[in-house]
């Protein structure tokens, strides 16, 4: 994915091609022209494309995060377990201790953990991605009135599934030895 820097430079280039090949000899000479003449539009199809495929795609990153991020919030805060069904791979393998591989089995125990804890909460408190992987951050609650978890979740996403998970999970402290919150 071009960034601004790059969207730049292809817009110069295009700008001094366009300018050369139509033969002018100053920029008064180019605006005056360029009005009048079909280079007019060039100079904005090489703007358009200079700067507008900057934002237009998204990185296989970027993309990861995304799916990552919504599914997170489908099934651990909203407790929609349905999207496990679309958006975790066939093959799913589960580092965990507390699951089992394949995504019927973590269909299942998520279903039953939610069904014990109705009101449990896992917000990200921050998400990355590099690549195939992508790592959350999150506060896991299992009721308001839970101190919480601190967790690390990192999925693996293949072909725009998700086919992999590992975390690392740990208990908020009553005091801690600094003043550091732990998010």
């Amino acid at each position: 994915m071009p960034n601004k820097q790059e969207a730049r430079v292809k817009f110069t280039l295009l700008f001094k091609f366009t300018f050369y090949c139509n033969g002018y000899a100053n920029i008064s000479e180019f605006y005056k022209g360029a009005i009048m003449k079909k280079s007019f539009l060039v100079i904005l199809t090489a703007v358009s494309l200079a700067f507008g495929a900057a934002g237009a795609t998204q990185s296989v990153s970027e993309q990861n995060k995304i799916l990552v991020e919504k599914f997170w919030n489908s099934v651990f805060n909203k407790h929609d377990t349905s999207v496990i069904d679309s958006d975790v791979g066939s093959e799913y393998k589960q580092h965990s201790p507390n699951f089992k591989d394949g995504k019927a089995a973590f269909k299942s125990a998520v279903g039953g953990f939610l069904k014990e804890f109705p009101q449990s909460s896992a917000v990200i408190k921050r998400i990355g991605a590099d690549g195939e992987l992508v790592f959350i951050h999150n506060h896991i609650k299992l009721n308001p009135n839970d101190h919480g978890q601190a967790a690390v979740d990192i999925f693996r996403v293949k072909d725009g599934k998700i086919v992999e998970h590992w975390d690392v999970i740990q208990d908020l402290p009553e005091k801690a030895e600094n003043d550091n919150t732990m998010f």
